[in-house]
């Protein structure tokens, strides 16, 4: 296997309220990367990050004199800590980027954009057949999240940062999952359309601002869900926080709910799959999918329990 590495530096600077941010790249060559080897010597900068180890694209480096090394696997972007530089007439900030990735032939990344573009026709549908089971988009999603994340640094031909921006966001605009099942993911899909923000350039296709959410909507989504899977805020400062009308179980917010939602629907609908989603139907399914949820060791209490008085149908 071939890998492509690259150092990178993201600068800031405000002097007198006038802002400027960037990031640049390069390439280092791998047959570089022995014990000792300056990794920013690219950069052109006076400083040491000396190389300890490239093994089966496993990067382990010393990043200046920190006592413990840094490792940077196959798909990751490592950032350092902002450095703050010492002038003291303007703000001047720099923090330094160490990604690896597998390097793709065009065919490969032919087959990633085929295969994204299915993964999300596939949740579409889903969301559109009738009582929307987005459930069945956890795994398409969990796909797609990888084949995304894997695309950065971009330099490909067919792969560009505003797509992948467009992509993430048909999560939130298309109601694709139900944020609440899967917050966690959620969020990293909203982290990576942050980074794909930032690789915007001015070559990328353009997209319809419709299929695209404003940084105010991102914003508060996150913010939603930041606190929604916060151990310290309430369940009930939460549904006042989201202007909800309902109460919930508070095992909901949980990483283990997360983690088997997925399979405890798909159980759900396999047990109820002969039953009329009539009026009344959504006790049947609260029964079952509490019997299902004990099963995984969860004791979990019903909309209809955790709000008792409301009328349900």
């Amino acid at each position: 296997m071939e890998y492509e590495v690259k150092v990178g530096c993201s600068w800031q600077t405000n002097d007198m309220g006038i802002a400027n941010n960037g990031t640049y790249m390069r390439k280092v060559a791998t047959e570089k990367l022995v014990p000792g080897y300056n990794l920013f010597e690219i950069l052109g900068k006076e400083m040491r990050v000396d190389v300890i180890s490239f093994k089966e694209g496993k990067l382990v480096f010393r990043f200046f004199d920190d006592d413990e090394p840094v490792t940077v696997t196959p798909g990751h972007i490592w950032h350092s800590p902002v450095i703050r530089m010492d002038n003291p007439y303007l703000y001047e900030a720099e923090s330094y980027l160490v990604s690896i990735k597998e390097k793709q032939t065009p065919t490969d990344e032919e087959k990633t954009v085929k295969r994204i573009l299915t993964l999300i026709k596939r949740m579409r549908k889903n969301a559109k057949e009738d009582w929307h089971p987005v459930w069945k988009n956890i795994p398409l999603a969990r796909e797609m999240y990888e084949l995304l994340n894997k695309s950065f640094p971009i330099e490909g031909q067919h792969i560009d940062a505003t797509g992948i921006m467009a992509c993430c966001d048909a999560i939130f605009l298309e109601d694709l999952l139900n944020t609440r099942d899967v917050p966690r993911l959620c969020l990293e899909f909203l982290q990576l359309r942050k980074l794909a923000m930032k690789a915007q350039t001015a070559d990328d296709e353009p997209i319809d601002s419709s299929h695209v959410l404003g940084v105010p909507e991102a914003d508060r989504i996150q913010n939603e869900l930041d606190f929604y899977i916060d151990p310290t805020v309430t369940m009930e400062w939460w549904v006042d926080y989201v202007n909800a009308h309902l109460l919930f179980d508070p095992v909901e917010r949980t990483p283990q709910w997360e983690e088997i939602i997925y399979k405890v629907e798909k159980e759900c609908d396999r047990r109820l799959k002969e039953e009329s989603r009539c009026m009344g139907f959504c006790f049947e399914y609260w029964s079952v999918k509490r019997a299902v949820l004990a099963k995984y060791g969860i004791d979990w209490s019903s909309p209809s329990t955790m709000n008792p008085g409301v009328m349900f149908d």
